[in-house]
């Protein structure tokens, strides 16, 4: 799963789904604008992203995460 977020007016959520359903599976999500607001990758119920529940992305950033089954994990 790849995805751009243009958060240019206003800040984005993307929300991955159950890591139990997807293991092994890699999202990439990429912040495609200049604009001061974020896009937060938000991990599903109580599971993780490498600790966190939540992974703020700023201007231009981007994250690839992997699920274990149970967590995801920043690669």
């Amino acid at each position: 799963f790849r995805s751009a977020v243009d958060p240019t007016t206003v800040a984005a959520t993307v929300n991955l789904p159950a890591a139990a359903g997807v293991t092994g599976q890699i999202f990439v999500v990429k912040h495609s604008s200049a604009s001061a607001n974020t896009v937060t990758i938000d991990a599903n119920g109580a599971e993780t992203i490498d600790g966190a529940t939540t992974l703020v992305l700023t201007a231009r950033n981007s994250a690839t995460v992997q699920s274990t089954g149970s967590a995801w994990v920043i690669l």
